[in-house]
């Protein structure tokens, strides 16, 4: 049993995909919430969370739920226990699993508030367990979603949640000047357009085409690279096709997030059905021009004016898009404008500032 503290105020409960957006947003959100004195700790309900670099605050006690094969009940006493060791006064879901399983652990008399910012539409499968999701909605003390593209979904579900933008660290997520240190690497060309992508390595990130569209540039003469870095189940494959190769560049994940925007010239994403896409947020918050599959989702959430949107897998279209951002002088006018919306609509200390009466 963990050792009794004096209260914490919430408990934050992340599963385990690697630390993606979800997971940087939320572990920004604690760190800043710690250096102005919150006794805010996260749980991980799934499996140890990959760290590395510098995401995690060294100071912020981190939970390992466990018992990844037990009945929802019993992984809800688990929890219920260590609210009540730590002195909780609130646990705060992300995704549906973790809904129902703070629903759970809350329903004990003297339980702490439940609340949820769900990244994700309701994904659970069945009568039951989407009826017990539909409970664990209604008794939720707050209820918010990230971006506007998932109100409907959860509306559905019983209960109209408040939109609460997803939010970055700007001060973190800066415009540095473009760091060429790659360049020396495995960049020959000083001219080189390198173009990043930030993603889960899965098939709906369509990595093909930014691949192709990047081939077609060089081929055409105009210096162009691809980073992509992003573990999941198709790293392995796109790690052996970068091999070899002067225009594809593959890495599992990097350290210095904000340190890989200040890297690249572009940032560039496929995904037709991205609905909370923070990678993105982070890359306007960092001044880059963004290429994004067109979808409503982006739109709503970053606003159609400050990045080129192109039709899902359009590859004459991403060259097309690419080939207006070549110059410099086109780079920085769209970047700053990236910059400013993340900036207006996308900083932490607004989250926080909003968040704040709900934590107290």
């Amino acid at each position: 049993m963990p050792e009794a503290i004096a209260s914490v105020r919430v408990l934050h409960l992340l599963p385990h995909q690697g630390v993606g957006g979800l997971q940087r947003c939320v572990i920004d959100l604690v760190r800043h919430e710690r250096m102005d004195g919150a006794t805010d700790e996260i749980v991980l309900t799934d499996r140890a969370l990959d760290t590395d670099g510098d995401f995690m605050a060294p100071a912020t006690p981190v939970h390992f739920l466990g018992l990844t094969d037990a009945r929802l009940a019993v992984r809800a006493a688990r929890l219920a226990d260590l609210a009540a060791s730590r002195g909780a006064r609130a646990i705060h879901a992300y995704t549906s699993a973790d809904l129902l399983l703070a629903a759970a652990a809350c329903s004990r008399a003297g339980a702490p508030r439940l609340l949820a910012t769900l990244f994700e539409r309701p994904s659970v499968r069945g009568f039951l367990l989407r009826r017990r999701l539909r409970r664990a909605v209604q008794a939720a003390d707050e209820l918010f979603v990230p971006t506007p593209a998932l109100r409907g979904d959860w509306r559905a579900i019983g209960r109209d949640p408040e939109v609460r933008l997803a939010a970055v660290d700007v001060q973190r997520f800066h415009p540095q000047p473009s760091e060429h240190a790659w360049r020396g690497v495995f960049l020959d060309d000083p001219e080189t357009l390198l173009v990043g992508s930030l993603m889960r390595a899965t098939e709906d990130k369509a990595p093909e085409v930014l691949i192709e569209a990047v081939e077609r540039r060089q081929a055409a003469g105009r210096p162009t690279a691809l980073m992509l870095v992003g573990d999941g189940p198709r790293f392995a494959e796109l790690k052996e096709r970068s091999r070899g190769s002067s225009t594809l560049h593959v890495r599992r994940r990097v350290l210095d997030a904000p340190g890989f925007f200040g890297r690249i010239d572009v940032f560039a994403l496929q995904c037709p059905d991205e609905l909370v896409p923070v990678s993105l947020v982070e890359a306007l918050a960092c001044g880059r021009p963004a290429v994004v599959a067109d979808s409503g989702p982006v739109a709503e959430l970053v606003g159609a004016d400050v990045v080129d949107l192109v039709p899902h897998g359009d590859v004459e279209a991403v060259v097309k898009a690419l080939d207006g951002l070549h110059q410099r002088s086109q780079r920085e006018e769209r970047g700053f404008a990236a910059r400013q919306r993340a900036v207006e609509r996308h900083a932490l200390g607004r989250l926080r500032s909003e968040l704040s009466p709900t934590y107290s």
